[in-house]
């Protein structure tokens, strides 16, 4: 038997009224009229403000370019000494790569310590000093080499370079002893002259004489293989600093500046 205190509040035969709970996922649904807040709005720039902010970025870059221009001003010049030398290849020219051997050997060469190694005995100037500031580079399809030195005085460069391309000359032509024997034909003749020479000796100082001749004949009459095409000369523009390039990094740390400075501007203005 069911109670009045125990029958259900819906009444006899029906189901208590559930209570609607917290909406689940997805279940929220807001009430009509209801707007969601809007998005915070960003502060633009004022004309003044824009103004302004070109107005740092061109300092900015403005000075950049500046500093790179008393950059220019201010570090130490080097200047480069070129001559022009021919390297006659006769029949190695009939070959393509024997061409560009022979001509390469010849860099070598020149750039080596058989050329450079006299040059710093006869200049005071180091040798380790000629190999990092000395090169040769040989013109694309010719038999031009071009022999550079840098050297923060132009004279002494001029001098360096004149001294080098003489070297590789007599390196290359095979002439590297005809002061030597030159010398002493010349040593011979005069004990051949001198009445106090012993007659005994005489016909060795003949026969010397005939050797050293016939030595210096032999390389009159050969060809050269190697000349100067171009006495020594200075660039006119130094290698070192390069103007255009000190200006390009002048205007590249001012942009970046300004692109820093013009951000911070920015955040200040637009902050709320």
């Amino acid at each position: 038997m069911v109670t009045p205190s125990s029958a259900p509040t819906g009444g006899a035969g029906r189901p208590a009224p559930r209570l609607p709970g917290p909406p689940g996922p997805g279940q929220f649904r807001p009430p009509p009229g209801y707007l969601p807040p809007p998005p915070p709005s960003r502060t633009r720039l004022t004309k003044t403000q824009q103004t302004r902010l070109a107005l740092v970025s061109a300092i900015m870059v403005v000075l950049g370019v500046m500093l790179g221009l008393v950059a220019t001003v201010v570090l130490p010049h080097v200047y480069a000494a070129q001559t022009t030398l021919r390297y006659s290849l006769g029949d190695a020219a009939s070959g393509g790569d024997n061409a560009d051997r022979t001509l390469t050997t010849q860099t070598v060469l020149i750039t080596g310590r058989d050329v450079l190694q006299p040059v710093a005995d006869s200049t005071g100037v180091p040798i380790d000093y000629l190999i990092k500031n000395v090169t040769a580079t040989v013109v694309p399809n010719s038999e031009i080499i071009t022999i550079q030195v840098n050297h923060p005085d132009r004279a002494s460069g001029i001098q360096l370079a004149d001294a080098i391309s003489k070297r590789y000359l007599e390196v290359a032509n095979g002439t590297g002893n005809q002061a030597q024997l030159q010398a002493q034909l010349d040593n011979a003749q005069r004990q051949l002259g001198n009445p106090a020479t012993p007659p005994n000796t005489i016909a060795d100082l003949q026969a010397q004489i005939g050797d050293l001749q016939n030595q210096l004949a032999s390389q009159a009459a050969g060809a050269s293989v190697a000349s100067v095409v171009a006495p020594a000369f200075s660039v006119t523009a130094p290698v070192f600093p390069n103007t255009l390039i000190t200006l390009a990094i002048g205007a590249l740390v001012g942009g970046l500046l300004a692109a820093l400075i013009g951000s911070r501007m920015v955040r200040k203005w637009t902050r709320r």
